[in-house]
């Protein structure tokens, strides 16, 4: 338990990722050697987020056919007995949303929240507090600067003395500024050293597409997952599907929770910048950090 809540304190939800065919030739590893193995659970954890782009395979910025999650856990030692994981779909941006909460320290409940800025300029979001009667119990407001990721625990994000030490209730999270620019928003609820994904609600409305955060990376089309981690026994692994008649060229960019490229090894290659991946009409593209017989973690 203690190492799950140290690492999540780090990270908030952590993991590594990969596989398939395209002319890249990413997904085509001879496994012969036996040696290789993407995973290196010595290594320092690394956090932060992914984002999915279209490359090829778009109608006037709607990307068709692309679907994308991610499956992330803690690897059993030595990786043979799998890993605790949980599955997150990439949510949509938001600038109101809400969340469950439900923390007590008798029971080792408490809830992780994840938010990506991906807009040019810095966000103010605001995280209001409430019982399970609607009855406010604290505010703060948490800066997460441009392309930046910040990830924390309810029971640090409000202090002992505005809170219970067991509460049920809702978190309400609204991103303010003159320019009301939507984040994306992840939960991880946890027992224990067990977690799983929490669905956020968004209360925003109209759906806001994902801008553009760098050459190539991101826009009207692209999917962004909030978390994203690697090494230190964790691992994640994502799966781009094709649900079109046509094939689908896309690229995968990692960065850190400060927005600097995250280097991990994927479907044998380490890299932060994944390239000219195609996904064949109906098909699937796994990427995910794979051990010497070539198997991945989930």
């Amino acid at each position: 338990m203690r190492r799950v809540i140290g690492i999540f304190t780090v990270i908030l939800f952590s993991a590594t990722l990969g596989l398939s065919q395209g002319p890249s030739g990413f997904g085509s590893r001879d496994r012969d050697d036996h040696d290789d193995d993407d995973h290196d659970d010595d290594a320092p954890v690394q956090a932060g987020y992914a984002v999915v782009t279209p490359v090829a395979g778009t109608i006037s910025g709607i990307t068709t056919g692309l679907v994308v999650f991610e499956t992330f856990g803690l690897r059993s030692k030595g990786g043979n007995s799998g890993a605790t994981q949980a599955g997150v779909l990439p949510p949509g941006l938001t600038t109101n949303a809400i969340l469950f909460v439900e923390s007590s320290g008798r029971l080792s409940k408490n809830l992780g929240v994840a938010i990506v800025n991906p807009n040019s300029s810095n966000v103010d979001v605001t995280l209001t507090l409430r019982k399970d009667d609607g009855t406010p119990l604290a505010t703060t407001t948490v800066n997460i600067p441009s392309k930046q990721q910040t990830s924390k625990f309810v029971t640090e994000l409000f202090s002992f003395a505005q809170r219970p030490s067991d509460i049920e209730g809702t978190l309400a999270i609204t991103s303010g500024g003159s320019s009301n620019l939507a984040v994306s928003v992840t939960g991880l609820r946890f027992r224990g050293a067990n977690f799983s994904t929490l669905p956020v609600t968004s209360l925003s409305g109209a759906t806001t597409p994902l801008p553009v955060m760098a050459p190539g990376v991101g826009g009207a089309g692209a999917a962004l997952l909030p978390q994203f981690a690697a090494g230190g026994g964790w691992a994640t692994e994502l799966v781009l599907a094709n649900t079109d008649t046509s094939s689908l060229t896309v690229r995968v960019d990692l960065f850190k929770q400060d927005g600097t490229p995250l280097t991990a090894a994927l479907n044998g290659q380490t890299a932060s910048s994944f390239l000219n991946l195609t996904i064949p009409p109906g098909g699937v593209l796994t990427l995910a950090p794979r051990d010497r017989n070539g198997d991945d973690d989930f």
